[in-house]
This record gives structure tokens, C-alpha cells and sequence, in this order.
């Protein structure tokens, strides 16, 4: 080999690292670099939210005091619009509400959270079809927790089916 060939196989050699080198190391540098000013964006387009906190409260107050002109029924007892849906459903799908326990309240974060616990009595369909309509309303809350229980009674040699239902409603303080 002579000194010429030699200088072209470097060059190449050259190139070929580099680019090696590009599509390994600084190809992902350049991509978590413009991720990182993507996140820096957003970091401080989140720092105008305590402005918007601030205009979604005032926008409450409003909507507030419209409502309160209309006459508008707010009922002041959560929990027994929760057991009158629940009756009027259990009745439609013959069901019995066999427990409804006092609520459980948590304060956090600036919310209140209240857990409301219930059991029914009844066929799997039916106790279905009430979840389902208790669930599709956002006005009761949210299902966190079910349980089914398959009970046998001797006395009648039947089987009953029980489920043990956990509801959450937030409510902001």
C-alpha cells in the first residue's frame, strides 16, 4: 500500500466513525435536549396556573349567583338524595338495600371526600343495571369498591347474592 491509498482508508475511516458517533451519541443528546426545552416550556406555562385558579374561582362565584337566582334546588343532604336514587332503582329491579352505614369523611389536599358504604340484595343483573345507573350519574359520585357475596340459606336452601358497594363524593372546601 502506498501513502495515498493509505490516506484515503483514514479519510474513510474518518467519516465512518463520525457518523458512528453521530447516530449513537449526539443524535440523542441533540433529542433529550429538546426534550428538556419542551419541558422547561411547559414548567413555565404551569407557573401562570395560580392565575387561573384565581379566574375559575371568580367564574364559580358567578355561576353561583345566577344559580342562586334561579330557584334552583341544592339539597343540603347528600346522602339521602344518594338513598332515595338507590331505593327508587332497587324497587324497578327488585332489590333490598340491606345496609346503608354512615358516611366516611377525609379532609386532604383541600378537598373533602366523603365515602359512602351500602349493601344490596338481589339477583347479579339486577344489582348490575342499579350500578350501572348509580354510576352513569355523576350527580351520586364514584363506585371505588364492589363485593359480591354468594350467601346460602339453609333455612330455605336457597343461594342470595349480596354486593358491598363503596361510593366517593369530592367536594372542594
Amino acid at each position: 500500500m502506498n501513502l495515498n491509498k493509505k490516506n484515503k482508508l483514514l479519510v474513510i475511516g474518518f467519516f465512518v466513525v463520525l457518523y458512528i458517533c453521530y447516530s449513537f451519541a449526539i443524535s440523542n443528546t441533540i433529542n433529550y435536549y429538546r426534550e428538556y426545552k419542551n419541558k422547561q416550556q411547559e414548567i413555565a406555562e404551569d407557573s401562570d396556573m395560580p392565575k387561573l385558579v384565581a379566574q375559575l374561582v371568580q367564574k364559580e362565584k358567578q355561576l353561583d349567583q345566577i344559580l342562586s337566582n334561579y330557584d334552583v334546588n341544592i339539597s343540603e343532604s347528600f346522602q339521602n338524595d344518594l338513598l332515595k336514587q338507590l331505593t327508587s332503582y332497587s324497587e324497578n329491579y327488585h332489590l333490598k338495600i340491606t345496609d346503608f352505614k354512615e358516611p366516611h369523611i377525609i379532609s386532604q389536599k383541600g378537598f373533602i371526600t366523603t365515602s359512602y358504604s351500602f349493601s344490596l340484595e338481589g339477583s347479579f343483573n339486577g344489582c348490575l343495571a342499579v350500578l350501572n345507573k348509580v354510576e352513569n350519574n355523576p350527580m351520586l359520585g364514584n363506585i371505588k369498591h364492589l363485593n359480591f357475596l354468594k350467601k346460602r340459606n339453609y333455612k330455605t336452601n336457597t343461594d342470595q347474592l349480596f354486593v358491598e358497594v363503596i361510593m366517593q363524593k369530592n367536594k372542594g372546601i
